[in-house]
């Protein structure tokens, strides 16, 4: 670098990470429960918030459980584990069943994705 010259911080601008939203899904939901409910813009920062940190602590759970298995590739056991420890009780199990259920759904449409290829 030559003396007096600042790097430019563009680069920087380019290279950020995607932010995760959850707006969509929990306007979609909310609707499903109730089609008359509506959400102020300040509920849904705080549920996307919640959302995000929620997954941020099922995240950095099933790190550390792998890191105590001592293995490097995350399975579908090491995730349902990860819900059980951070979500309490009934929600835990309602997370889990539609976590399957969703998993499920997919294998079923890969299914069919890949005969319609043949």
């Amino acid at each position: 670098m030559i003396k007096g010259k600042k790097k430019s911080k563009s680069r920087n601008k380019n290279k950020r990470g995607k932010v995760v939203g959850y707006e969509r899904y929990i306007y979609k939901v909310m609707k499903e429960v109730n089609p008359k409910l509506e959400i102020s813009s300040k509920s849904m920062v705080i549920l996307n918030n919640f959302m995000q940190d929620m997954a941020e602590k099922i995240v950095e759970t099933s790190k550390s459980l792998l890191k105590y298995a001592g293995r490097a590739t995350l399975t579908s056991m090491d995730m349902h584990r990860a819900v059980k420890m951070e979500l309490p009780g009934q929600l835990a199990k309602h997370a889990m069943s539609e976590g399957a259920k969703a998993v499920v759904r997919f294998a079923t449409h890969e299914q069919a994705d890949k005969s319609k290829m043949n």
